[in-house]
């Protein structure tokens, strides 16, 4: 599987969920079931190939922009960032959650994380249907197990594909990542107004 299997295998998923109108799931159990029902069709080696795209993809969005967007949407302040992120590696659900989108929503949100706020699916954030810190990133290990893997043996092969380990957790508070709060609405104007208290 190249990278256009792999979106291939996202926009399916998405394109059947609507974006999020999932009724009495959680948006994080159906979008990741929709993902399981893509890849329960494929070979084990087709899987592998799916959980390193998924991990290359989403070290594309591990930049300061992006995660001073997720500080914004995530609410609170600064003193309680690194922390609230750390505690359960919201900043790797946050960007599988941009992932889960769609290759040119991704794209666009990576460039410009302000462009987020005018994405239609924020639609669906606002009304619960969509959440921007799903837990996605045990769904390719998961679909390895299904596919007749190993699940001790997945990421010890994502990471010899990768040629490093799969990057986890929050950034450094310091230097280019560390953000400012109060700058925050000025950097991210549209964003800050759409959700001015955050989305979780």
């Amino acid at each position: 599987m190249d990278e256009a299997g792999f979106w291939d295998v996202i926009e399916d998923a998405y394109a059947a969920l609507e974006c999020g109108y999932y009724k009495d799931e959680l948006p994080r159990d159906a979008v990741a079931q929709a993902w399981l029902d893509n890849l329960d069709t494929l070979p084990l080696n087709e899987v592998l190939d799916f959980a390193v795209n998924f991990e290359r993809i989403l070290e594309r969005a591990w930049r300061p922009e992006v995660w001073a967007a997720a500080c914004l949407l995530a609410g609170g302040t600064a003193d309680t960032w690194h922390a609230y992120f750390r505690y359960e590696d919201r900043f790797t659900h946050f960007r599988a959650s941009l992932l889960a989108l769609g290759r040119t929503s991704f794209e666009t949100v990576v460039a410009d994380p302000d462009a987020l706020a005018d994405l239609p699916d924020m639609a669906a954030v606002e009304d619960g249907h969509w959440d921007l810190f799903m837990k996605l990133h045990q769904v390719p290990e998961n679909a390895y197990v299904r596919a007749g893997g190993d699940r001790g043996d997945i990421a010890r092969a994502v990471a010899d594909l990768l040629g490093a380990r799969v990057r986890r957790g929050a950034p450094p508070d310091d230097g280019r990542w560390r953000v400012d709060e109060d700058t925050l609405p000025e950097r991210y104007p549209r964003l800050a107004a759409r959700f001015p208290d955050g989305t979780v």
